[in-house]
């Protein structure tokens, strides 16, 4: 049974491991990264149902977990964003062995295969 305490677990969850919360208006978020002359902005659309996490990593990169927590149980997807030539929005899979400028794909694939562990214990 879903309860109350189970959304306060999730959240629990995310918040100690540095993710935020997006908050989206009409629909949209535009999250922010890097610093200085190497800020990226990634732009996040609302999934109905779903609570949007994320986290900002190494060289500007963006982990986002989307989880919905409903009576069957919950589900999530993960991806990291990438907006190619400032137009094209793509959302990149978790990749156990990612390398280079995409390392981040790797972290988020570690993250994901605890919240499966975690979600496995409940």
């Amino acid at each position: 049974m879903i309860t109350l305490s189970t959304h306060e677990a999730i959240n629990r969850w995310f918040t100690t491991r540095g993710f935020t919360q997006a908050a989206f208006t009409k629909g949209k978020a535009r999250i922010t990264t890097g610093s200085g002359d190497a800020m990226v902005v990634f732009r996040l659309r609302e999934r109905p149902g779903f609570n949007t996490w994320y986290k900002s990593v190494d060289q500007g990169g963006l982990i986002v977990f989307e989880v919905a927590v409903t009576e069957p149980g919950i589900r999530y997807e993960g991806y990291c964003p990438l907006l190619v030539f400032g137009v094209w929005e793509r959302k990149l899979a978790f990749k156990e062995k990612a390398g280079g400028i995409f390392a981040y794909r790797a972290e988020g694939w570690r993250i994901a295969q605890e919240l499966r562990a975690e979600l496995e214990r409940r």
